[in-house]
């Protein structure tokens, strides 16, 4: 059994089966999922990123993972 944490809501959940998409693996878990989109944008904003102001947790999380190297 697998226990899965939903990167936008932090919901836990353990189960047999391998889920995808927001779900992801306990210990893949990074402390950046842990932030507001407040702090995530404030730290675009650091990094010089552009982004869609409108754009969900999700993608710009993925953003910030993608510029902090």
């Amino acid at each position: 059994m697998a226990t899965y944490r939903d990167k936008n809501t932090g919901v836990c959940i353990s189960t047999d089966s391998e889920l995808a998409g927001d779900w992801i693996p306990i210990e893949e878990f990074k402390k950046e999922y842990l932030l507001t989109v407040s702090e995530i944008k404030a730290k675009l904003d650091e990094l010089g990123v552009e982004y869609d102001s409108k754009a969900n947790k999700s993608v710009l999380l993925d953003l910030l993972i993608a510029n902090e190297g």
